[in-house]
């Protein structure tokens, strides 16, 4: 049974209201979170909150929860003007007790009252209508605190798995009791209950009137006391955040980055936002380094599987070649010892079983050679995902990558320079990828983002929304695949269409991940130029995360947008995403010539796809884009 103590008074010409103190694991229990207006808590401003309950010092505003009563109408008329709560009142609401003590001595003297709430139901807990965010861990599973058990020193050579989760439930249930026990200040507000929807729309009223209604406080100002006035002796107990922050505003406070304007060193706090530009820099770094861990987990368990499969395909390759050229010497011997060796079914046999075997040797190399190249992506992905690890928290790394964003701010100009939110989104970019910073701000200046300059030091979230929506469209753009091939032949057009079939079918496999492969053609609305590549053409190959490009019509256009993708990826120093396909039986090769004289000799490195038949076209095209994409 919770009983909660305080005293109880009708405020604000009509509330009653029972204000007092009581320990925050018992207000969780008691209480629940109302889905019409409060929205689920972060976890990771959970755990920041409980690290912060964990301190000595902490403290924050009363924590408002709501009992909702059936006959509020009655209630308020049984108080009456006097805006006194007698014991008579407390008929009304359920657990409800007030005593005839008055407190405190003086003018309007409110009661000292109980509120008993006997192992409420879920219909009989209070509404959470302000402070549902410090009580959620409270009411998370005991699972969710394993999080917060530090010292696993004990556990460190434990293998049973059992064992492992009982130990980490027993620390992690004092870790919760401990804090639980923390006594916070409460409100408990009587709420209109005639129905649910009623009752909402009263509570969300106060949950508006209690976070809208006040003038919003720039952080600027705070951020001046404690990084002046020397308030606070250890900055890590205010937040992970506030110790580079600190550093950080130290050294733009100097003016070394003036011609940025959100990080310009005014003196006066009111005309200033650089304190608070660092912080949400800061804020920014932090919170895309917990992704960041985890993408690049990810990253290092794909690289740690291909290369098994890498190595799998190297002992395909030497059993295969073993059999080639076992293969091959029977067929020379046959053609040397019979004058009619075309004739004979064993030839035949032979042959047949040699073509086989040299498309399963070509297909293996193929596969191995899109597998290395995929591995380079990802030692790719990986070294930049580490090195903004190792840089998004280190003060140099931060102040080296304003530095380079001074020239991006004199290109933007004046009046199209953005805001807080956009500056800390080029931080972020520049210490992850230059080819992603470079896309970014060449997107923010067609869609304007760069011409919204109002402040926006209020927003914790929107240099988060922003790269969530530009990394969106940057999948998007990477999920088109260029086609790159010669228009107008019958043989040209099969491909194409047994191109699309394959995009159609990977996509239709794989419809339950975030992803829609989409094959993008310009023939139609764009000339193609044998002397040059139209600008539409260049920006599609640029954007696009993969070229297909046919080489079976021999057309001097596709070689020329394949040599453009080569040297961006060169000049990117990476390995461009192509398949180059092949019919083998080409219509166009009459003359009967070697492949890699007819391909090109400097192309044989590239992903090839060779087919005779279409079914091996569509099959093998699948495949190579559930490696492409990593599926």
């Amino acid at each position: 049974m919770a009983k909660l103590e305080g005293i109880i008074y009708s405020a604000f010409s009509g509330y009653v209201v029972l204000r007092g103190y009581a320990p925050i694991g018992e207000l969780a229990d008691i209480s629940k979170k109302p889905d019409s207006y409060q929205r689920n808590a972060d976890n990771q401003h959970k755990i920041d909150i409980v690290k912060y309950l964990s301190e000595i010092k902490s403290y924050f505003p009363e924590i408002t929860l709501a009992c909702r009563v059936k006959d509020y109408e009655g209630l308020i008329k049984s108080i009456g003007d006097d805006k006194d709560v007698s014991a008579e009142d407390g008929i009304y609401v359920k657990g409800l007790r007030v005593l005839s003590e008055r407190l405190p001595i003086g003018r309007d003297r409110a009661r000292h009252a109980y509120l008993e709430l006997k192992k409420p139901a879920e219909e009989d807990k209070l509404v959470r209508v302000d402070g549902n965010h410090r009580l959620e861990p409270f009411s998370s599973d005991i699972e969710w605190w394993h999080q917060l058990v530090t010292n696993r020193d004990a556990i460190k050579d434990e293998t049973d798995e059992n064992k492992i989760k009982g130990w980490l439930d027993h620390q992690a249930r004092l870790e919760k009791a401990k804090i639980s026990e923390k006594i916070v200040p409460f409100t408990v507000i009587m709420s209109d209950a005639n129905d649910e929807n009623s009752a909402d729309n009263f509570e969300a009223r106060i949950f508006h009137d209690i976070n809208f209604k006040a003038l919003p406080l720039r952080e600027e100002a705070s951020l001046k006391i404690i990084s002046e006035l020397q308030t606070f002796d250890d900055y890590e107990k205010m937040g992970e955040e506030y110790p580079l922050t600190m550093d950080l505003i130290k050294e733009v406070k100097n003016g070394m980055f003036n011609s940025i304007p959100w990080l310009k060193a005014e003196s006066q706090a009111e005309n200033s936002y650089f304190r608070t530009a660092c912080l949400r820099i800061v804020q920014l770094l932090l919170s895309q380094k917990r992704k960041t861990d985890e993408c690049l987990n990810e990253t290092q368990d794909k690289s740690k599987e291909l290369d098994s499969q890498i190595d799998n395909l190297k002992e395909e390759i030497g059993k295969f070649e073993k059999e080639f050229e076992k293969k091959k010497s029977a067929i020379e011997k046959l053609e040397i010892d019979n004058s009619n060796f075309k004739e004979m079914s064993q030839y035949k046999s032979a042959l047949r079983e040699f073509e086989d075997i040299k498309l399963n040797l070509n297909m293996s190399k193929n596969d191995y050679e899109m597998h290395i190249q995929e591995r380079y992506h990802l030692k790719f992905k990986a070294d930049s995902l580490t090195r903004y690890i190792d840089n998004c928290d280190n003060k140099n790394s931060i102040l080296s990558s304003l530095t380079t964003l001074t020239s991006v701010y004199k290109e933007l100009g004046e009046q199209n320079y953005g805001n807080i939110s956009y500056l800390c989104a080029l931080v972020y970019y520049s210490l992850l990828d230059t080819e992603q910073l470079n896309s970014f701000i060449e997107w923010s200046k067609q869609n304007g983002i760069n011409k919204i300059t109002e402040p926006d030091d209020l927003s914790k979230d929107a240099s988060q929304n922003l790269i969530k929506m530009f990394d969106q469209i940057h999948q998007a753009k990477k999920n088109e695949i260029f086609i790159s091939m010669q228009f107008g032949d019958s043989q040209s057009e099969l491909i194409f269409e047994k191109i699309v079939r394959a995009i159609e079918l990977f996509n239709s496999k794989h419809k339950d991940i975030n992803l829609r492969a989409t094959p993008i053609r310009i023939d139609r609305s764009v000339e193609s130029n044998v002397f040059s590549i139209p600008d539409r053409i260049r920006d599609a190959i640029r954007s696009c995360g993969l070229i297909i490009a046919d080489l079976s019509s021999a057309n001097i256009n596709v070689y020329h947008e394949i040599g453009y993708a080569m040297g961006i990826a060169e000049s990117h120093n990476m390995i461009p995403n192509i398949v180059l396909l092949y019919k083998e039986n080409t219509d166009h090769n009459k003359e009967n010539k070697d492949v890699d004289k007819f391909v090109g000799f400097n192309l044989r490195n590239l992903s090839q796809l060779r087919f005779k038949e279409y079914d091996q076209l569509v099959e093998g095209l699948v495949k190579r884009l559930e490696k492409h994409y990593g599926v």
